[in-house]
């Protein structure tokens, strides 16, 4: 019953943060105070694949050329990712120079690249320490921060700059993952669940959950909060360890981009070894939540997930469980199809939720594995073996 009020408060939160706040749309002045200096950070490790694509899409946005930067901080790439980057940086810093100005001395710089030697030393933290190290050299009092392997829509930067009010710090906005083949779909549902769990949380007042590929905070607020401090111990959480930071331990406000057209859309992990990594990771986060209403909910899910599991598998040898089982799960599908419905409709997705029934007996088993995987050992990321 607490997991069914968690999803079903959830789900009331997203449609809250859906119809309360909408990003209004920023004045066509581009002068205008609402268009605050955001500068983009974009951590980057062995991503010659696809660092142009990434850059490429972040130019092609709407929000007025000289109002943002970007700054992409090479973390020890053993592959092109630096001379790709330098590639774009001719391109995007020469088209800036207005005619009859001196290129050497006038040229306003876009694009920005910075290194990461001193990550050669580090076992830890290596993500949290190159975006601190963009933000050191960052000029916009709004940072916003994504990943290389992302595709960022046209209005990015203006519908997440907007959604920001007087008191508010952070924002998360949406990422979403490719649709395609049946795999491919049932990942982009289950991404696209845990992305609705983040905004409905943000809905209710107790942000958990967000998403690096696309999260802007004041630069302000992260520089008197001492940064990563006090996480910095920890590998991944540059993100979600943040936001509950700031909205635990601040009067400041956390707020959710509802607009579908500020949804970045992220490559989903190439292969099962890969997707297991990165959600081991992110399961890993959980184990260091200091926030007692985060851990509460966290608890809860596992412990339903935990129960449900066992008594699917004592089934066989207790028919007795059946009727307890067949009420559990409704108390699992039932609130999660009221959060995931209208959040896919949202997106322009609603089809995926003909996925939801299937995929149904596959979360079971994933969420316990992977909360159970998350808290042993370590894991793989970016070629770096990571201890918890």
């Amino acid at each position: 019953m607490l997991y069914a009020l968690a999803i079903v408060s959830f789900a009331l939160g997203f449609q809250r943060v859906v119809k309360r706040d909408r990003a209004p749309r920023l004045p066509s002045d581009p002068l205008a105070p609402s268009h605050p200096f955001v500068t983009v950070i974009i951590p980057a490790r062995d991503e010659e694949a696809v660092i142009e694509r990434c850059l490429d899409a972040v130019f092609a946005g709407d929000y007025p050329e000289d109002r943002f930067e970007v700054l992409v901080v090479d973390d020890l790439s053993q592959d092109a990712t630096p001379a790709l980057v330098r590639r774009v940086m001719e391109r995007v810093n020469r088209a800036m120079v207005p005619a009859g100005l001196d290129e050497d001395r006038e040229a306003p710089t876009r694009l920005h690249l910075l290194s990461m030697p001193e990550n050669l030393d580090r076992a830890q933290a290596h993500k949290k320490r190159a975006i601190e190290k963009g933000i050191a050299h960052a000029r916009g009092t709004v940072i916003l921060t994504t990943d290389a392997d992302c595709t960022v829509p046209p209005g990015w930067i203006g519908s997440m700059a907007a959604t920001f009010g007087d008191r508010t710090a952070l924002v998360s906005g949406p990422v979403l993952y490719p649709t395609g083949g049946h795999a491919a779909n049932v990942t982009a549902l289950e991404f696209l669940g845990l992305v609705a769990v983040g905004a409905g949380a943000v809905g209710v007042g107790r942000p958990n959950l967000c998403n690096g590929a696309n999260v802007a905070y004041r630069k302000a607020v992260f520089d008197a909060l001492g940064g990563f401090s006090g996480i910095d111990h920890l590998t991944s959480g540059d993100d979600e360890l943040l936001m509950q930071k700031i909205a635990y331990t601040t009067d400041w406000e956390v707020r959710f981009c509802p607009d579908p057209g500020a949804a970045v859309l992220t490559d989903a992990p190439e292969n099962t070894s890969a997707f297991f990594e990165q959600r081991r990771r992110w399961a890993s986060k959980g184990a260091h939540y200091e926030h007692p209403a985060v851990l509460a909910v966290v608890g809860t899910v596992y412990a339903f997930y935990l129960a449900l599991l066992g008594g699917l598998l004592a089934l066989p040898f207790a028919p007795a469980l059946a009727g307890p089982l067949a009420a559990a799960a409704a108390l699992k599908v039932l609130p999660e199809a009221a959060l995931l419905g209208p959040a896919c409709r949202h997106v322009g997705r609603g089809w995926l939720m003909a996925y939801f029934l299937p995929a149904q007996l596959l979360h079971i088993p994933y969420v316990v594995l992977m909360g159970a995987a998350g808290t042993l050992g370590g894991y793989t990321w970016k070629g770096r073996r990571i201890s918890r």
